[in-house]
């Protein structure tokens, strides 16, 4: 393994940047660009997209700066994923069903490429990236295996919880828990994925993409985010600087909870919330929401909101 992009025996670099496993050395076909998340779907997200995958099974993990699993390479120097620049040396994963979770609290960066992860028994979550970690990229991969997994049992709190800075997560699918994404980080890029297929046992409170107070500098774009549960939300806003762009939205109990007034909870609430050309779908619920499409939304605290809309054209006013 070198450090200048992925190895040379079973990758191609494709004119457009993109390095796509096709699992007998020739290249799969790139799927195509995505504009809104109104295109998100099973052909462009998820690692079976480019092409067949190993189907090696291996087992979850903690991983420190001293610690690593087998099946995870130590690539040394800087490298290239998807467009996504490592800047220095990481570790690599790629290619592995994961059975459990992963626990990180290395400081070198960690790469996920085309990793399904499942949980074997009850989990609090199935990838924990502790404060003080290094960035996490999560690339083609499936965090919680949404399109195979249905019950909620073995029960996952969270499928991705974010506590450190600078994740970015790419053309994948995030679900099979009660919440899909925790943010609690800085420097977070969603970008083009599908957060959605959370699974409820009686006293969740779901919310396929949760922010926290310390969540800052913030991405969401061009990705589909969906709870099919009547609470409590597809996004829930707190922190600042938060950009939710180019996305369809749909259900939970009010579909976005914009942060003013910590939610209700008191407090000066979020600010630098940049909501735009998002698309309010009514797929699971009349209102969007079961409530309604919005709310605690503060129109002050340099907070903007442009041409967001219902499927059928008709605004959404917060």
């Amino acid at each position: 393994m070198n450090g200048r992009s992925v190895d040379c025996r079973v990758w191609s670099i494709l004119a457009a940047g993109l390095c796509l496993w096709s699992g007998g050395g020739e290249a799969a076909e790139l799927p195509p660009a995505v504009s809104h998340g109104q295109e998100i779907s099973r052909a462009v997200v998820g690692p079976d997209v480019l092409g067949r995958t190993s189907g090696r099974h291996v087992e979850g993990a903690v991983i420190t700066d001293g610690r690593i699993p087998g099946y995870a390479v130590t690539v040394p120097r800087a490298a290239t994923y998807d467009g996504f620049l490592v800047p220095g040396p990481h570790f690599l994963i790629e290619d592995v069903t994961i059975d459990g979770a992963l626990d990180i609290s290395a400081q070198m960066p960690v790469v996920l490429r085309r990793v399904t992860m499942f949980a074997p028994a009850d989990l609090p979550w199935l990838v924990l990236v502790r404060p003080g970690s290094g960035a996490l990229h999560v690339l083609w991969s499936d965090i919680g295996g949404a399109l195979i997994k249905r019950s909620a049992s073995p029960h996952v709190g969270v499928a991705l919880a974010l506590r450190g800075a600078g994740a970015r997560v790419y053309r994948s699918r995030v679900g099979a828990a009660a919440d899909g994404v925790q943010i609690a980080g800085r420097d977070i890029h969603i970008i083009e994925s599908e957060i959605a297929n959370l699974l409820a046992q009686p006293g969740d409170h779901n919310d396929a993409v949760q922010l926290f107070d310390g969540a800052a500098s913030i991405e969401i774009a061009r990705c589909r985010i969906e709870n099919r549960h009547p609470q409590t939300s597809a996004v829930t806003v707190l922190g600042q600087s938060v950009s939710l762009r180019s996305n369809i939205l749909a259900g939970g109990g009010w579909t976005l909870y914009g942060g003013a007034e910590r939610n209700g909870k008191g407090g000066g609430g979020s600010t630098a919330v940049h909501v735009e050309k998002n698309v309010f779908s009514r797929a699971y619920f009349p209102k969007s929401g079961s409530f309604g499409p919005v709310t605690y939304w503060d129109k002050g605290g340099a907070n903007v909101w442009i041409d967001n809309r219902f499927e059928s054209g008709l605004p959404v006013a917060p």
